[in-house]
């Protein structure tokens, strides 16, 4: 049978096609034949006549042509043709492909330790391959188009790039990626071997010789990358992938994470131009803050800005402060947050995936794995093992070991799946679990703290932590401590007072150990609504007595934290509870101090006093005792202040662990004030060195930059003025790392005062 088929216009070839195969395929269909009756009538195999039909063998031998010329029956003049079509094909393909090149970007901005670190890799004598990884969104493949910008010069052999669509529901096989490779390189396709092991070994001999670097764009995983990797020296590979492919070996990672606050700002700058940005440092930083310091949010803020003339930063910026609408506006044309973190989504499991929305829940900023096992419900192995592979996948970081966070969009991002796939009846019930497990996890540490007897913490669904020793019980509430704080709200808007009560009685002492935590304020907030909702006033008095001590020592807002103490003292006394009466007038006296009362805080100070001998409450009258001599020495009468310090030294005031210790570290301090006050300098100085010494308690440090602030003082009157400096200096830190702004700046100016003087 022959049939007439017209010649095959080079511009009617399909994409990824050839005109050889275009022809081919008309004439086996005019001849009503199948592939397989074809292969059965020509010798060729099926699968090697639809690589002809598809393209993906461009230029078979003459002898094959015969064959099928032969099984079609054809004329004379379609065997010519049919001939000539291969020949063409057998000449492009004998050209070399032109490399594929990612597309670098004119405003490229920051990345100069990543960058050094691949030049310093790449023309190095032993790496011969580094892996760029990190989320979705990090701008992997733009910092990779730069690399290979900047370093081409010491690859004489050139540069090649392939995408192995990594993220795609097809990743491109290894056998694919090495014809690609092989093809740049310079090899005929009609001698690349068909065997993938053979094409592998002609891969790694091609690049033995040469020094090329190559760029595998977005792979998937180990398996699809690990036959592109070199063997021999010389040529360098740069793989970028969301994963950090911790099975290959011999292959040095650099995380690629967000850009600083300095680079994302002049991104934006960089994209819109000084007249854009001009007089909007404030907004340009919000902006920044708003994309999590994300390059493609960047870029996306960045195009939009640009397409709209008539916008500014600042309407932007009221745009995507609204959490419920952000990620929907970081969309700019084909750019999108939510599409970028879809593709991760969209390959993880269904237990991953519920693992990684319900970690929206978590109140803090990051978790541990036994909060994370208790919002899914799984064993703590198993939510472990789930934690390490959000990691791999870029969706979740572990900032340090045991600790792990979502980036803000992505929190976003899992809260809308949260919304989507689970009703909200399911939502509510996991949110309430996890508040409960925080707050009688957060009970069952603060007893370590607490006289012996404290309460247990209730009964719950899932156990609670229970620290082994005081030393894992402080390092679990410092390190839960934004969560368990979050989950006060979730308790309370359950009617769960008893227990918000409970939690904030047991960690009353423990929270002498930290005093200057905002957490606090919010703790005896919530409890002393608890209370008044429960009608307890004696508790009411108590709690609001404890948030007069936060305000106090935590924030230094003495005017709220006496309006407290005197809500606290007018509960007390109607309540006639003297001991609560005791502390009200202690803490008032405590602000009327740091607002320059000192002789009102004298007299609240032995109010306070007489109270607590009265109740036996020796801690109690320790504290204002000491308050009473601070007030002494403030009103010009340091040597009665001394006497009183001095004698209430070595007083033991309970059985609550650490107390003592603390109680005497501050009675030191306040002797080594008092003989500063009274200009006994050398004195001064022995005295203030013995608060510095090393101390267990965790919440000294803000004690102890006063104290280095008194000895630096004490030794620049003995002329010591370099040592003075030098503990100046620490002071300095310490007040900085507890959050007091004002103290920080005073030692500052005392540093320049000294300057360099000897």
């Amino acid at each position: 049978m022959t049939s007439h088929v017209p010649e095959v216009p080079q511009s009617e070839v399909p994409q990824g096609g050839t005109a050889f195969g275009v022809m081919l395929r008309s004439l086996r269909r005019a001849a009503r034949l199948t592939l397989e009756e074809l292969s059965e009538a020509s010798g060729v195999s099926v699968r090697a006549l639809g690589d002809l039909e598809r393209g993906r063998s461009r230029g078979p031998q003459r002898r094959t042509v015969e064959a099928l010329a032969g099984a079609l029956l054809l004329d004379a003049e379609q065997r010519e043709r049919l001939q000539r079509l291969a020949d063409t094909g057998r000449e492009r393909a004998a050209a070399p492909a032109p490399p594929y090149l990612l597309r670098t970007v004119p405003d490229f901005t920051g990345r100069r330790q990543e960058l050094a670190d691949l030049e310093a890799l790449a023309t190095g004598t032993r790496t011969r391959a580094a892996i760029l990884f990190g989320p979705g969104g990090q701008g992997k493949t733009t910092l990779a188009a730069e690399a290979v910008r900047r370093l081409s010069g010491a690859f004489p052999d050139g540069s090649v790039c392939v995408q192995l669509h990594g993220m795609s529901e097809a990743p491109l096989p290894p056998a694919e990626a090495l014809v690609l490779l092989l093809t740049a390189l310079g090899q005929p396709p009609d001698r690349i071997p068909v065997d993938p092991v053979a094409r592998e070994a002609l891969y790694r001999t091609t690049l033995a010789g040469r020094r090329a670097l190559i760029v595998l764009d977005d792979a998937a995983d180990e398996a699809l990358t690990r036959p592109l990797l070199p063997d021999a020296e010389g040529s360098f590979v740069l793989v970028t992938s969301r994963r950090p492919l911790a099975g290959l070996e011999g292959v040095r990672r650099i995380r690629l994470g967000g850009l600083s606050g300095g680079e994302s700002a002049r991104l934006l700058e960089r994209i819109l131009g000084a007249p854009r940005t001009d007089g909007q440092s404030e907004a340009i930083t919000r902006l920044t803050e708003l994309c999590g310091h994300l390059p493609l949010a960047l870029r996306i803020v960045g195009n939009r800005l640009s397409s709209r003339p008539s916008w500014t930063p600042a309407r932007l910026v009221e745009q995507l402060a609204d959490e419920e609408r952000r990620l929907s506006g970081l969309v700019a044309g084909d750019l999108a947050v939510r599409s970028a973190l879809a593709l991760s989504w969209g390959q993880l499991t269904d237990e991953h995936r519920r693992l990684l929305r319900r970690l929206a829940l978590v109140p803090g900023h990051d978790t541990g794995p036994e909060l994370a096992s208790v919002l899914t419900g799984e064993e703590l192995s198993a939510t472990e093992d789930s934690l390490d592979l959000l990691v791999d996948r870029g969706l979740l970081e572990e900032t340090v070991p045991g600790r792990y966070a979502l980036h803000d969009l992505v929190r976003l991002f899992a809260r809308e799946q949260l919304d989507a796939e689970e009703p909200e009846s399911v939502v509510r019930e996991v949110r309430l679990r996890m508040a409960d497990w925080l707050l009688r996890s957060a009970s069952a540490a603060g007893r370590r703290f607490e006289a012996p007897g404290a309460p247990q913490p209730w009964p719950g669904e899932v156990p609670a932590f229970t620290p082994r020793s005081a030393q894992a019980a402080e390092e679990w509430l410092t390190a839960e401590r934004a969560n368990w704080a979050g989950a006060l709200p979730v308790l309370f808007a359950a009617d769960r007072h008893a227990e918000i009560l409970h939690v904030s009685r047991t960690l009353y002492w423990f929270s002498d150990r930290w005093g200057q935590w905002p957490e606090w304020r919010t703790l005896f907030s919530y409890g002393a609504r608890s209370a008044a909702a429960l009608g307890d006033r004696a508790a009411e008095a108590h709690q609001l007595n404890c948030l007069a001590w936060a305000h106090s020592v935590g924030a230094s807002q003495y005017e709220r934290a006496e309006q407290l103490a005197r809500q606290a003292l007018e509960l007390a006394s109607e309540t006639g509870d003297l001991g609560q009466q005791a502390w009200s007038w202690s803490y008032i006296s405590g602000a009327c101090m740091g607002l320059s009362r000192p002789a009102e805080a004298a007299e609240a100070a032995a109010r306070a006093t007489r109270l607590f001998e009265k109740t036996g409450d020796s801690a109690g009258k320790a504290v204002s005792q000491r308050v009473l001599g601070k007030a002494l020495r403030e009103s010009g009468r340091a040597a009665e202040a001394l006497t009183l310090h001095r004698a209430l030294l070595g007083t033991s005031v309970g059985d609550v662990p650490g107390l003592d210790a603390y109680v005497e570290a501050l009675l030191r301090y306040e002797i080594a004030s008092d003989l500063l006050a009274l200009e006994r300098w050398p004195e001064a100085v022995a005295a203030y060195r013995a608060v510095t010494t090393p101390l267990s308690h965790g919440g000294l440090d803000r004690l102890q930059a006063q104290s280095l602030t008194g000895l630096a003082t004490a030794l620049r009157h003995c002329g010591e003025l370099t040592e003075a400096r030098e503990h100046l200096g620490r002071a300095h830190g310490l007040f900085l790392s507890v959050g007091d702004v004002l103290s920080a700046e005073r030692t500052a100016a005392e540093i320049a005062e000294l300057g360099g003087a000897d």
